[in-house]
């Protein structure tokens, strides 16, 4: 069974329980712990928000720059992915959160969908829009060694 996954920036309200999972709850945390902890001290955490009476997002307090794409499934309107992300200079995007549903991770009844290289590739997508943006960064990356080039590697075949 393949389930069909759209790109937004926002959600619906009615999805609220699942993307306090998605975000707050997720299984998968415990792989990255520490760089959650580091990107929510020196960035802060996310927070839900409404966007509109129908439509959830999230934001980073005090960050009014930061951008947020869901991965959302088609059928459902379930968010199963998001990417939160900031422009800290003209030529780069940092990816500051990152969160994919358990059954869309490494190991997952779905994880053939590869859906964190398709939710990174389209924020890389979505940046190219942007004049001047050159790279895209991985903040829950940064103390791995090589620092993007495995980041870089998979956005630049997509």
């Amino acid at each position: 069974m393949r389930n069909e996954i759209e790109f937004r920036s926002h959600v619906s309200r009615k999805h609220r329980v699942a993307l306090e999972g998605l975000v707050f709850f997720n299984s998968c945390q415990a792989r990255v712990a520490a760089c959650i902890a580091d990107a929510v001290e020196m960035f802060g955490a996310p927070e839900i928000v409404p966007e509109d009476p129908d439509r959830l997002r999230l934001r980073i307090a005090g960050m009014q720059e930061a951008q947020c794409l869901f991965a959302v499934d088609k059928e459902t309107g379930k968010p199963v992915g998001v990417a939160i992300y900031i422009r800290p200079d003209l030529e780069h995007i940092t990816v500051l959160h990152l969160s994919i549903a358990a059954e869309y991770a490494s190991g997952g009844l779905f994880s053939d969908e590869h859906l964190l290289l398709r939710l990174l590739r389209e924020v890389r997508r979505s940046t190219r829009r942007m004049k001047g943006v050159r790279r895209l960064e991985l903040y829950y990356g940064r103390n791995r060694t090589p620092r993007w080039s495995d980041a870089e590697a998979a956005l630049a075949t997509g």
